[in-house]
């Protein structure tokens, strides 16, 4: 991760630390959100963006909220692809829609308000997840394609594989947990 990355997300984490202690009764009410829910949130709320991007956004929304409150923001596991983690299941939902570079468009779905949707998750899990959008959002896919390619995670899934091997070995829940958990105890 370049070092812009890892001091805004310090300056977040720190933040998140100081206020933790107020969120412990809340975080007993922690809940998942469906994957494509949470895509369809992004697009709504962060604009258009290549499948590229929408895929490491949440990624990193996951593993933040997994080390935060150490539980799982979406069910999906991730694959260590070459151009970084993906969600094999909004890959599917999406492959229709997208290349690799090109922008993928929020369209609304029938009987499904993604606002209304993200509103069920707790005020804290919204906060960590907006923060982090917040934060990532004006990276390109590129350079958060980059950071991912630098962190123990993806790396750790890839061992075997050359730079340009197809590999989809899950990522470890437990070692992208432990991994980013270490930005909340710096």
């Amino acid at each position: 991760m370049n070092l812009i990355i890892v001091e805004g997300i310090l300056l977040f984490c720190s933040i998140r630390k100081n206020r933790r202690m107020l969120y412990m009764e809340e975080c007993k009410n922690i809940s998942t959100i469906d994957s494509i829910i949470l895509s369809d949130y992004i697009l709504k709320h962060y604009g258009p963006m290549s499948h590229l991007k929408l895929q490491k956004l949440l990624f990193y929304c996951d593993a933040y909220h997994l080390a935060y409150f150490d539980k799982e923001l979406i069910t999906d596991k991730f694959e260590a692809w070459i151009h970084g983690p993906v969600s094999r299941k909004v890959f599917n939902n999406l492959k229709d829609q997208s290349i690799l570079y090109s922008d993928i468009k929020y369209s609304p779905k029938d009987n499904i308000d993604v606002d209304d949707e993200f509103e069920k998750l707790t005020s804290s899990q919204r906060e960590l997840i907006n923060d982090i959008l917040n934060l990532l959002s004006s990276w390109t896919g590129l350079e958060l394609e980059a950071a991912t390619h630098n962190e123990k995670p993806w790396i750790e899934a890839r061992i075997g594989y050359g730079e340009a091997d197809k590999c989809h070995v899950e990522i470890s829940k437990e070692t992208t947990q432990s991994f980013y958990k270490k930005d909340f105890n710096d």
